[in-house]
């Protein structure tokens, strides 16, 4: 860019930004060249909410004067450090309207990022700091929460710079109850791989259950219409037996009374007749 008496060069974006090449100016105080790095990516670390697991200073409880940290949406403590990168999207915006553009883009970032852990859970923002969870109601991993609002307010103050990236590099619960928070952390990764173990065990039972009954229910439906299919034949045969008794009961009856006996003596096997006077003993 062209400053010429100290005020911007040419009247339109195009004859105001010149591209890397030959430059025509006067002689300074007259035209001063001011040079701005569009194709190179700033970085700015944001080391305000955060303290290393490492410092093993004998503390029991945080110091706000001493390390700073995020409270969470259900009450809790996280420390977290980021790291943002950005790009020059409006070099005259950039140098020119903002006094310290990366002091401005390390406070927007900073707000942004303490007002939207304040909307999750702890175990949400230990979780899902990067990816996305539909089982948790999250669209959003949380460093894709906080560029897009940091972005919203940096382009509401036409700061001239675009963020390219935010990561984070450390983000834990304080140093005095980290070990608490892995057992809650394990114990929760056990409850869900036990869940999954029995929605498995679920999926192979349930099918080979319902199979067993419904061949238990065929077998019923079979025996049932074996019985009724017995019991109509059955009946025919007495509705025939008695209308015959009905028509000659006397000869029905000794019919009745010869075929029992021949039914008895097929299947006594030996046979001993015996007068009616004879005195029989059976031994045990």
């Amino acid at each position: 860019m062209l400053l010429r008496f100290g005020r911007l060069y040419g009247n339109t974006p195009a004859t105001q930004i010149h591209e890397p090449g030959l430059l025509l100016a006067l002689p300074y105080p007259i035209d001063r060249v001011v040079q701005v790095p569009t194709k190179q990516e700033g970085e700015v670390v944001i080391n305000e909410v955060w303290k290393g697991i490492e410092d093993t200073a004998s503390y029991d409880r945080i110091d706000p004067l001493l390390e700073g940290y995020c409270l969470t949406g259900d009450q809790n403590i996280v420390q977290v450090q980021v790291v943002v990168k950005y790009r020059i999207s409006d070099p005259v915006a950039f140098r020119l309207r903002t006094l310290d553009p990366p002091a401005i883009l390390h406070d927007i970032v900073l707000a942004s990022l303490t007002q939207a852990i304040s909307n999750w859970k702890v175990n949400d923002v230990l979780r899902f700091q990067r990816e996305t969870s539909a089982q948790a109601g999250q669209t959003e991993g949380l460093a894709a929460i906080v560029r897009s609002q940091a972005q919203q307010r940096l382009d509401r103050l036409e700061c001239g710079m675009t963020v390219s990236a935010l990561e984070f590099q450390q983000l834990h619960p304080p140093r005095h109850v980290i070990a608490e928070f892995r057992d809650v952390q394990s114990a929760q990764i056990d409850v869900e791989t036990k869940k999954r173990e029995a929605e498995g065990f679920a999926s192979r039972e349930i099918p080979k259950a319902q199979a067993e009954s419904n061949g238990l229910i065929q077998a019923a439906a079979a025996y049932q219409n074996t019985l009724k299919s017995w019991a109509i034949e059955e009946y025919s045969v007495f509705a025939q037996l008695f209308s015959e008794y009905q028509k000659n009961p006397d000869l029905v009856r000794n019919r009745i009374y010869l075929e029992t006996l021949e039914h008895v003596l097929t299947t006594v096997g030996k046979v001993d007749l015996i007068a009616p006077e004879d005195r029989v003993i059976l031994d045990e």
